[in-house]
């Protein structure tokens, strides 16, 4: 009953900040020159079912979770979810949605803290993650010379908090396994089939978004 109801909420958040929210972004000025899909052609039904796909997969992973975690892992799930699949097809990150689901996680981590028996500790871990992530993540963009956009920066603090909910090694797992699948990514399909309809190669969102799943599964199988 628990995961029917995760999945419902899921999907309604995923939708809305999809298909709905997404699709109507304003096209940014150099979209059209570089290839870049249009946000209106998000709404295509088999695009809409692999955002649900991997939304109702990760409620999975929410369940798995302690309750003071579920509303952290809920929203990066589903409305963060959104914001990477807007990535995976069109290579861009819309600030504008970023922040929402930005947001929407602090609102989320407030209420883990509330239902946490240890709230600093909680609160802390996921600040921590999220400021080394920014750090990370910043550094990497600027030394990379066009390889990770600014729209990644912003979402690594995201997936960085998620991940140093499940601790110091979770956040650690996190960042490496983020790293690994968007170099393996980048250097084989990513190149060769670039996001559709544009000139920008690949997504480098979806990468930094799993890191977090590949962590609890890790941590769960350790412990």
């Amino acid at each position: 009953m628990l995961l029917l109801s995760l999945c419902v909420v899921a999907a309604v958040l995923a939708v809305t900040h999809g298909p709905v929210l997404g699709a109507r972004l304003p096209e940014p000025d150099e979209g059209q020159i570089l290839g870049k899909l249009p946000y209106s052609e998000l709404r295509a039904p088999l695009r809409v079912a692999t955002l649900l796909a991997a939304t109702l997969g990760a409620q999975v992973a929410t369940l798995a979770v302690s309750a003071e975690l579920r509303p952290v892992w809920l929203v990066y799930g589903a409305s963060v979810a959104a914001l990477v699949w807007v990535d995976a097809y069109t290579t861009w990150l819309p600030a504008k949605l970023n922040w929402l689901v930005t947001a929407e996680l602090v609102v989320a981590a407030s209420v883990g803290m509330c239902l946490a028996d240890n709230p600093a500790t909680l609160g802390l871990h996921l600040v921590g993650g999220a400021v080394a992530s920014l750090g990370f993540w910043w550094l990497f963009w600027r030394l990379g010379r066009g390889a990770l956009g600014f729209g990644d920066v912003r979402l690594g603090p995201l997936a960085g908090a998620v991940a140093a909910s499940l601790g110091i090694n979770g956040w650690l797992i996190g960042l490496f396994s983020s790293t690994i699948v968007g170099v393996l990514w980048g250097l084989t399909v990513g190149r060769r089939y670039p996001a559709p309809g544009t000139e920008r190669g690949f997504a480098y969102g979806p990468a930094i978004w799993i890191g977090p799943y590949i962590a609890l599964v890790w941590t769960t199988l350790v412990h």
